[in-house]
């Protein structure tokens, strides 16, 4: 069966994104962007990365927006964390250090996807249009 664009977008799933992050300007302004996201229905922000995993459990969001560079707990031991214990969420890291290093150790623990805060911002909308379309049992709208 062939699905045609327009039918993938009734099919879309509307997304819960948590985004946590340990600057009220990043929450801000990604909370701004991500509302204007057609298919992101409800955003939840935290500056606590040492509670992501209870946030998570309550929240039960599809998509994590983490910054790797917080005090506390930094967002590579979270990212850990979250994959052990919720796999099925789509984390997506945010940093403004986007050498390969982190990249490659982001990826390599499972990380979704890797933006840079200083520069990629409007790779958010097309990202979570993927998510909310993508074949992986994502495919039941809410």
């Amino acid at each position: 069966m062939i699905i045609t664009k327009s039918e993938r977008k009734y099919m879309a799933k509307n997304l819960k994104v948590l985004l946590i992050d340990d600057s009220t300007i990043i929450l801000t302004v990604m909370s701004e962007v991500l509302s204007t996201v057609p298919c992101v229905s409800s955003i939840k922000t935290s500056s606590a990365p040492v509670q992501a995993l209870q946030t998570i459990e309550e929240f039960k969001p599809d998509v994590l927006l983490l910054d790797i560079n917080m005090p506390g707990k930094n967002g590579i031991e979270v990212l850990k964390e979250v994959k052990e214990n919720y796999p099925e969420v789509k984390v997506i890291m945010l940093t403004n250090h986007s050498t390969e290093y982190y990249r490659n150790t982001c990826f390599n623990i499972g990380a979704y996807q890797f933006i840079d805060k200083a520069n990629e911002f409007d790779k958010i909308a097309p990202i979570m249009e993927k998510i909310s379309t993508e074949t992986g049992g994502i495919l039941n709208a809410n």
